[in-house]
């Protein structure tokens, strides 16, 4: 039985990158969707097949750690498996190379399962990979939820009206749009670390307020109708 591993080269273009040439925080989001899309294809659980049973795969958290930025131009590989899946929950991991074989990102995520119809969770016994597992994990420690902060006595740093270029096929806002949100609002932009909780869809027109703290890291969350929509830290 085939391992469930993905791998794949892609070139680094320009775009990819900010004014500092360094690799977006959006860009790197863009990426692993991308490469677990693929592979959700291969394994028997890609968009289509999924949608035939009323299911979409939503994105609740993602982190990654920047170990050497790559280059403009640069040529990198790009890999991803799913963990053994939870209760609720799937997990999947992911490495970007140098074609040297050395890391330069590493990440993880956590994915669930909702009813297209609904918008409520579904069990995780109503999703069968088709593969063996690919025994490796990139970290360690469990990962925890993002913590948020209070916002009662802050101003936000701005607001931003979600708007149709920000939707994809789910119906609501991209993750890779949150990343451009919490990039403008951070004042350090040399990031290491980034992680991010995904608490509430947002969809067109909702107006976001962004707010900012930094104490020992950076945080940004983002505010629909009173209620925290995502929650993010940064170093």
């Amino acid at each position: 039985m085939k391992t469930m591993k993905y791998k794949t080269k892609i070139t680094l273009f320009n775009s990819y990158f900010d004014f500092n040439n360094n690799l977006k925080l959006s860009s790197i989001l863009s990426i692993f969707q991308d490469v677990a899309a693929h592979h959700a294809e291969d394994i028997g659980v890609g968009y289509e097949p999924m949608l035939k049973k009323n299911l979409l795969w939503v994105l609740s958290r993602v982190k990654f750690d920047i170990v050497k930025q790559p280059q403009i131009n640069e040529t990198v590989i790009v890999e991803t498996w799913p963990h053994i899946k939870g209760k609720i929950d799937f997990d999947r991991d992911f490495l970007i190379k140098n074609l040297n074989q050395e890391v330069l990102i590493k990440g993880t995520s956590k994915w669930c399962v909702i009813n297209s119809q609904t918008r409520m969770l579904s069990r995780t016994d109503e999703i069968e990979y088709v593969g063996k597992y690919y025994n490796k994990i990139n970290y360690d420690e469990k990962f925890v939820k993002t913590p948020t902060f209070d916002t009662t006595n802050l101003k936000p740093k701005f607001s931003h009206m979600v708007c149709f270029s920000d939707l994809d096929h789910n119906g609501h806002m991209n993750n890779t749009m949150y990343a451009n949100l919490i990039f403008d609002a951070i004042e350090n932009k040399n990031v290491n670390h980034f992680q991010i909780n995904f608490l509430n869809e947002c969809l067109l027109n909702d107006n976001i307020d962004v707010y900012y703290v930094k104490e020992n890291n950076q945080q940004v969350c983002g505010v629909v109708n009173n209620k925290v929509v995502f929650s993010s830290l940064l170093n």
